[in-house]
């Protein structure tokens, strides 16, 4: 059976770097050709995936992330192709007080054909300046719910607890911090493949994922041996 294509952009504007990175390895760690490169026929097995990245920007300029890391674009808001998935990660949150209205235009217009769109941080606020979370529960940074969220999406229900939070029967995942945004990826590439597949990510990240309560669970560390939580 030939391996499951998935096309997943990413949103460049001015972010916290970790935001998008982090999810954005977990998923690589799952590839067709990482699972192959590591473990040649468990890829056929585990159903790994064939991924397709796609960085996008207003234009294709370089966006500045956090410590001066400068990220180039693939495509453009007007020409990206066809996603799959969208994950938002998180700017300071004057971005997210005046979000340009054509970054604003192609989130809605993904909203539509895309199966979810993640939030990482900030990028939560980013998503809600759009209208999209309207009477729907989400989350953001934790400390930054009030008073941001709050004037930005006022119609959003903010959950002030939870690691991340899932609505829209599974159209939106939003996530608190950056470490959070990395947990929850975590619990989608679980629920949507198998533990056994993200268990090549964490081995290669050597990392644990929380719950959506914080709390750790089981992975695979970087030995290949499973750690209960």
């Amino acid at each position: 059976m030939a391996p499951r294509e998935i096309s997943i952009g990413f949103l460049l504007i001015p972010l916290q770097a970790l935001d998008m990175v982090g999810p954005m390895d977990i998923l690589a760690n799952i590839t067709h050709d990482m699972v192959s490169f590591i473990s040649p026929d468990r890829a056929e097995q585990l159903s790994a995936p064939k991924i397709t990245f796609h960085h996008i920007g207003p234009t294709m300029d370089p966006v500045q992330a956090t410590g001066n890391l400068h990220i180039k674009p693939t495509t453009t808001i007007a020409e990206c192709p066809k996603l799959d998935y969208l994950l938002v990660g998180g700017p300071m949150p004057d971005y997210a007080h005046n979000v340009p209205a054509e970054m604003k235009a192609f989130m809605r217009e993904r909203s539509e054909g895309v199966k979810t769109i993640f939030t990482t941080c900030t990028g939560g606020l980013v998503l809600a300046a759009t209208g999209l979370l309207d009477g729907l529960e989400a989350t953001t940074n934790h400390t930054l719910i009030r008073p941001h969220g709050e004037q930005i999406g006022p119609r959003v229900k903010w959950d002030e607890r939870k690691n991340w939070v899932v609505a829209g029967g599974g159209k939106f995942w939003t996530a608190a911090g950056a470490g959070a945004g990395m947990d929850m990826m975590a619990e989608w590439v679980r629920q949507e493949f198998s533990q056994e597949l993200l268990d090549f990510s964490t081995m290669g990240l050597e990392w644990q994922p929380r719950d959506v309560d914080g709390k750790g669970v089981r992975y695979m560390n970087g030995r290949m041996e499973i750690v209960e939580a």
